[in-house]
């Protein structure tokens, strides 16, 4: 970790103590409180300390629940999510995601379920795959031509212009009728890594 991170981490620390503080003395200072624990989320996120980014999370949620804040359990959902997700915990992202869907459905808010929905499809197919499945190929699948049965995840590095030679897909992952990733994927036994620019 380098010593900004460090830095960072030693920060929030101190930051979740003292509103920690504030908010037992004056429950009127939880919505502060809870907004520290998501920042601090994002910080062990970024610092790869992935238990203790859930567990702050997880405390902002209860917090959040008890103002019946519903924007700010969104975004502590969304922050979950992501930390699931980079322990290939792909159902659990996906229930945070659903959840997360749950409520914007419930506010109104239209712009936020596509987004949701196609991150549920890639958490589940990468649930069935037992591997993380790349954003973009989810919405590759969701926009494909009907008949289109496989999209390719594709190492950028190996790509010359618009043209991505046999060696520069790294695997297939099949695409069902629904127009979903179904979770198959051959890895392609060609795939040579490109070099690190």
């Amino acid at each position: 970790m380098n010593r900004k991170l460090r830095k960072e981490v030693r920060d929030i620390e101190k930051l979740i103590v003292d509103s920690g503080r504030r908010a037992a003395a004056d429950p009127a200072r939880l919505a502060d409180h809870a907004d520290v624990l998501v920042r601090a989320g994002d910080v062990y996120r970024s610092a790869d300390r992935l238990p203790e980014a859930y567990a702050v999370l997880t405390e902002a949620l209860d917090g959040y629940r008890r103002l019946d804040d519903l924007s700010g359990e969104m975004r502590v959902l969304s922050g979950m999510s992501f930390v699931l997700r980079a322990q290939d915990r792909f159902a659990e992202a996906a229930e945070c995601c659903r959840r997360s869907l749950d409520i914007a459905t419930g506010l109104g808010w239209e712009e936020v379920r596509d987004a949701l929905q196609w991150r549920i499809a890639a958490m589940e197919a990468a649930d069935r795959a037992g591997i993380d499945v790349p954003d973009e190929l989810v919405k590759a699948a969701l926009h494909g031509e009907p008949g289109e049965d496989w999209v390719y995840e594709i190492d950028g590095k190996r790509v010359n212009g618009d043209h991505a030679p046999p060696e520069a897909i790294i695997r297939a992952w099949q695409v069902g009728p629904d127009r979903l990733l179904t979770g198959v994927v051959i890895p392609n036994a060609d795939y040579r890594p490109g070099k690190k620019r």
